[in-house]
């Protein structure tokens, strides 16, 4: 039978909504499936001419290096066109005793050894006061001196250090759009959804539009907090995640004093009284944000701490009181986010907060299970949506834990804020179970069950140890070769951060060889 005109063969992809969500998940689902050429899958994305996009989530980790690369755009292009910069990880300050010297680093790099000793053990035992990412990785040195993780020469999305972006929310949404229609096939409707069709099995059949119809086998939606379908028409509810008590945000995108002024090379993220603040360089600006609980302050407070930390930093120009502008969420997740043949992805899915930017690697993950899974109508439809929702459950608990993992730890409890995120009985009975057990050994990879963590274990050594948590852990139970080990991984680490401090230029200047390379190949 011709597969074009059997519709159990048929897969009629519906993405509801534009922004970052909709575009990378359209965009995945069609590099992956050869939409352009492929007779028997179809992505179309309509976007509400009535909606803006929320155009904040400018931070991604590593994989987006791989996404992008998968679905066929350039890396230059991808820099210049979104004014995106280089992220290797997040500077933590005034999180754990908020006094002028308290900071730590998260890298994106594995600790030196990681692989070939036992390095935590080694650690406490003969350098106890030393930082662990510092002494472990190059990136915090790397980042205190604004390098990129690249030279020019280095192929596209290859790294020297590992790195993720920064980046313009909107900027990247309109690449992601271009780039889908042109060259990934990708059909774009703009319109505005007024009525969801569904069969008496509650199966979604078409949208009316303002301007007709879309039909489709499988819809997802991307309509961010407005949930447009997995909110709305099926009522699914957000699960709230009461161990994280941020629910607003004061945000700005700031100019910089100075055309010449560096260009960070790490989220900075410094607590403060009610929550903290965001700071992400860009090429041409920065984007700055105070992320708070309005239990514990009120806007008025919140828009004049984000002004006080604004006019002391002296990267800035000043900006104007009402160029700020407020986002309201609610932490939580949907532990249905795939109903029928209706599946959300994106802020229409969950949020939890900004802190470690999560919000695009789920995006990602989203998108791409979405993809390999994409089922036939009928059973294939049921028995991918336990699948995926199986899986997004246990990633949102992950990062939740994760999250916590960063309030826990916390000495601070100089505010009602502060007592009430360290509270150790609000964390989850897993993230309780890690701390106890972490005590007498250091995280393992066996600790984590699931294939793909969104955070590895690397990442929990690093924000562990950057905090200061202290265990006890015996010496005598590690193999002595592997912790003889970890001082020659020590010494080679200092070497290579030798090399790329004097080999790499700073982030500013690879993006200007960048630019200017850019332009003489347009010339």
């Amino acid at each position: 039978m011709n597969s074009q005109n059997n519709p159990e063969l048929q897969r009629h992809v519906v993405v509801v909504g534009g922004g970052a969500a909709g575009w990378l998940t359209a965009a995945i689902i069609a590099a992956e499936h050869n939409v352009k050429s492929n007779p028997h899958v179809s992505v179309t994305l309509v976007e509400s001419p009535d909606v803006k996009i929320l155009g904040v989530g400018e931070g991604t980790w590593p994989t987006m290096r791989d996404t992008l690369r998968k679905i066929g755009i350039a890396e230059d292009d991808f820099l210049l066109q979104c004014d995106a910069s280089f992220k290797q990880g997040t500077c933590f300050r005034q999180w754990v005793t908020n006094t002028d010297d308290d900071c730590y680093y998260h890298p994106f790099d594995l600790p030196a050894g990681f692989f070939d000793a036992d390095i935590v053990p080694w650690w406490q035992s003969t350098q106890p006061k030393a930082r662990f990412a510092e002494l472990f990785s190059t990136q915090p040195a790397l980042c205190a001196q604004h390098k990129a993780p690249k030279q020019a020469q280095t192929p596209p999305y290859a790294a020297v250090a590992n790195y993720g972006y920064h980046l313009d929310a909107n900027k990247f949404a309109e690449l992601l759009k271009t780039h889908s229609i042109e060259a990934l096939g990708v059909r774009y409707v703009r319109d505005h959804i007024d009525i969801v069709h569904t069969d008496a099995t509650g199966v979604i059949t078409e949208l009316q539009g303002r301007e007709g119809a879309i039909a489709g086998s499988l819809f997802i939606d991307c309509s961010g907090f407005a949930a447009r379908l997995i909110g709305q028409h099926y009522k699914v509810d957000l699960e709230p995640v009461t161990a994280l008590k941020n629910n607003s945000a004061m945000a700005v995108q700031a100019p910089y004093a100075d055309s010449t002024t560096p260009i960070q090379s790490a989220t900075v993220s410094t607590a403060r009284q009610a929550g903290w603040i965001w700071d992400i360089g860009l090429p041409t600006r920065k984007g700055v944000g105070y992320v708070y609980s309005s239990e514990h302050t009120d806007d008025e407070i919140a828009r004049a701490t984000l002004l006080e930390y604004l006019k002391a930093d002296a990267a800035s120009a000043p900006v104007h009181e009402d160029a700020i502008r407020k986002i309201s969420f609610t932490p939580g997740y949907r532990t249905t986010p795939w109903l029928h043949n209706c599946v959300a992805v994106g802020t229409s899915a969950g949020f939890l907060e900004p802190l470690e930017a999560s919000a695009l690697v789920m995006i990602e993950l989203a998108a791409n299970d979405i993809a390999r899974l994409l089922p036939a109508p009928g059973a294939h439809m049921t028995l991918a949506a336990e699948q995926f929702n199986q899986k997004m459950n246990a990633r949102w608990a992950r990062i939740v834990d994760f999250l916590k993992l960063h309030y826990v730890l916390s000495e601070r409890r100089d505010t009602s804020y502060w007592q009430a995120m360290t509270d150790i009985e609000s964390a989850s009975p897993q993230l309780q179970a890690w701390l106890t057990l972490w005590q007498t050994r250091p995280p393992h990879a066996d600790d984590f069950i699931y294939n793909n963590e969104i955070f590895p274990v690397a990442s929990y050594l690093y924000i562990l140890f950057g905090m200061g948590y202290k265990g006890q852990v015996d010496e005598g139970r590690f193999n002595q070769a592997r912790l003889r080990a970890a001082e020659s991984a020590i010494r080679h680490s200092h070497q290579r951060q030798q090399q790329q401090l004097t080999g790499l230029p700073d982030n500013r200047a690879l993006l200007d060889q960048l630019t200017a390379r850019a332009t003489h190949q347009a010339s």
